[in-house]
């Protein structure tokens, strides 16, 4: 065949070219590794949920539940003696660790109830200063920045403790709530509430309600950080 019987608009040449097109993606795809989900530990929350519900009633409602080892917040419904998990975020708890003491700055355990909501219908990002929107809406990195200032942001949840051991976490002021370091949520950073980030948080707190139990299940290995 001579050179001008071949053309560039050939349908030979180009059904040719589009086999080896196909054939090439394909073996790409070959060596792709599945991303993995994540799962949560259900056994563990489950036994948690059990043992809050001498509480009361409201233990059959929607709570919360947050894993301290794998800085993880469930909302979840009981269906039939089973959890059912609504909503799965990302926090940060104390970076001096769990514990209920005044004055330590750690995150307390344990159960306690929704006592306060604040922020309804503010923007994403506001501040907050003793609970009230101060006006300012704070810069949010989504990197790994960490700065001195630690600013409230989008929405509070206050909590109250119920047990005896953390009665102390309405008076220590320990919320749920935003924070402007969202690079930095999934690692232990706060002073003892629990961060979220900004759409999370809002997306939460229109999910609950005032008198909603939250139990915070301390990590298997308990870091007791110290009192400063």
């Amino acid at each position: 065949m001579s050179k001008s019987n071949i053309s560039i608009h050939s349908p030979y040449l180009l059904l040719l070219l589009l086999f080896i097109g196909f054939s090439a993606c394909k073996a790409g795809n070959k060596d792709e590794i599945p991303a993995i989900s994540y799962q949560p530990d259900i056994e563990r929350l489950q036994l948690h949920y059990s043992g809050i519900q001498d509480f009361g009633s409201a233990a059959a409602d929607t709570l919360i539940l947050i894993d301290g080892n794998d800085n993880k917040l469930f909302l979840v419904v009981p269906e039939s003696g089973k959890l059912r998990i609504l909503r799965a975020y990302d926090i940060s708890a104390s970076r001096y660790g769990y514990g209920a003491a005044r004055g330590s700055n750690q995150t307390p355990g344990g159960l306690h109830t929704i006592a306060g909501k604040y922020g309804e219908d503010q923007p994403a990002g506001m501040c907050f200063y003793d609970r009230r929107p101060t006006g300012e809406i704070a810069t949010i990195y989504t990197d790994s920045t960490d700065v001195e200032e630690d600013p409230v942001t989008s929405r509070i949840l206050w909590l109250q403790g119920l047990e005896e051991t953390n009665r102390t976490s309405y008076w220590r002021f320990i919320y749920i709530h935003g924070t402007h370091e969202e690079g930095l949520i999934g690692t232990p950073q706060s002073k003892g509430c629990i961060r979220m980030r900004n759409a999370d948080i809002i997306e939460l707190f229109d999910m609950v309600r005032i008198g909603f139990y939250v139990y915070i299940i301390e990590p298997d290995t308990i870091n007791s950080g110290a009192e400063i």
